[in-house]
């Protein structure tokens, strides 16, 4: 067997399979981490590199799966509007890490 001289990094990114057709990935994780940071489903997605289109899917996709909403978006004004994580977005977060 050859000698490992070299240090690696092991990188474990798992796929959690919850329900038929409802997964939570480090993909999922990492847009709900950054509407939390930006406040905005498209900023988020721009900060990740993916369209809207795709973040709206994919947030979608975990409010149907558990027919309950993760984010909770306010429409604009005077104060502006913005997006959040609901308690379940961040009990997901929280539970991934």
């Amino acid at each position: 067997m050859p000698e490992m001289t070299e240090k690696r990094d092991i990188l474990l990114r798992p796929r959690l399979y919850l329900d038929e057709g409802l997964s939570i990935g480090p993909g999922k994780i990492e847009l709900l981490r950054a509407v939390a940071c930006t406040s905005s489903i498209s900023a988020a997605a721009r900060r990740l590199g993916m369209p809207y289109k795709r973040a709206w899917m994919l947030i979608d996709s975990l409010n149907r799966g558990f027919g309950r909403p993760v984010v909770a978006t306010a429409i604009g004004g005077k104060g502006g509007g913005g997006t959040r994580l609901t308690p379940l977005g961040e009990r997901l977060v929280t539970a991934y890490d």
